[in-house]
């Protein structure tokens, strides 16, 4: 497996602001059609070890209550998270 950067991974997930551990950022992304718009929840302070990018329905960045959840689309219906585990990388991530 390559290696990766921190910084290459923020990029590739479309975080172009700087991060530094113990953030948390919001990207709220409108979507074209009702029940399409969601945020992406960049998660440095949850665990130091792991940055966290999360995609959540509704622009609340928050997760919306269950009743809710049929009123987005069925992507946005489950969990969508992807992790960069920092714990074995040596130096600056």
């Amino acid at each position: 497996m390559n290696a990766i950067t921190a910084e290459d991974f923020l990029k590739k997930t479309g975080m172009e602001e700087p991060m530094a551990p113990g953030m948390v950022k919001y990207k709220h992304v409108r979507g074209d059609k009702e029940g399409g718009s969601y945020t992406v929840v960049y998660d440095w302070r949850s665990d130091l070890d792991k940055i966290r990018v999360e995609v959540r329905a509704g622009l609340t960045g928050q997760h919306p209550p269950k009743a809710e959840l049929k009123n987005y689309a069925v992507w946005l219906q489950t969990q969508n998270y992807l992790e960069l585990d920092l714990a074995e990388i040596q130096g600056n991530a």
